[in-house]
């Protein structure tokens, strides 16, 4: 894998923050801010993904509203907060005669802003670990997206993704066999490179990657 070198942070003075909703244990980015994120925080979301499927916020009188939302992973909210670029709301439904005074209503929905604290992540290992990862690649320059289609957990670009293919498939140990088989033929046929991400022991320490390929014995 072809390393490059980690980049220095800068200031977060005058960096504009997206807004990030948190609504029924998920994340939601608005459409409208994917371009920015992916130049300025190298984070791609999903735009075609709709935002109504399973537990996002939908409502008859607000798809205006809920249709400029698309999902985001947890760990790479975490990151966009650690670093300055997101603040995160917990998004709620509101009527028209109840609206909380520490709260901004917008469409029916008012938007309570929340300490990094109070941000609902997920309190287990499988997180952590993948928080690692994420922060890790984030740092070293690379662009990240939601893996899940080529069978890993996130994609990994060495550019802005308008502007090449993402480059490896990233997948985060432990695992089963069978979603590690899946990834490596997955990633044979779109011609990708998977990466396995293992943390040894403890979740402040440093990730080890191992780089996966094909290759046929008749060969040699």
């Amino acid at each position: 894998m072809s390393e490059i070198l980690e980049i220095p942070i800068s200031s977060r003075q005058n960096r504009r923050k997206v807004e990030i909703c948190h609504v029924d244990g998920r994340f939601f980015a608005s459409k409208s801010d994917s371009a920015y994120l992916e130049s300025d925080a190298r984070v791609s979301i999903n735009r075609s993904a709709p935002s109504t499927t399973g537990s996002a916020p939908c409502s008859k009188n607000n798809w205006q509203f809920n249709s400029n939302l698309c999902p985001i992973l947890a760990e790479l909210v975490a990151v966009l907060v650690e670093f300055g670029f997101a603040d995160v709301f917990r998004l709620q439904m509101t009527s028209s005669e109840s609206v909380v005074a520490t709260t901004s209503s917008e469409s029916g929905f008012s938007k309570t802003p929340m300490k990094m604290e109070e941000i609902p992540f997920p309190d287990d290992r499988e997180f952590r670990i993948k928080r690692l990862v994420v922060r890790d690649f984030w740092r070293k320059g690379y662009f990240l997206a939601d893996g899940t289609r080529f069978g890993g957990d996130y994609l990994v670009y060495t550019k802005s993704p308008n502007q090449c293919h993402a480059e490896f498939v990233l997948l985060c140990t432990p695992c089963s066999d069978e979603k590690r088989i899946s990834a490596m033929r997955c990633c044979n046929q779109v011609k990708k490179t998977l990466i396995l991400a293992t943390t040894p022991s403890g979740d402040n320490l440093k990730p080890h990657y191992t780089k996966c390929e094909w290759f046929r014995p008749e060969l040699f």
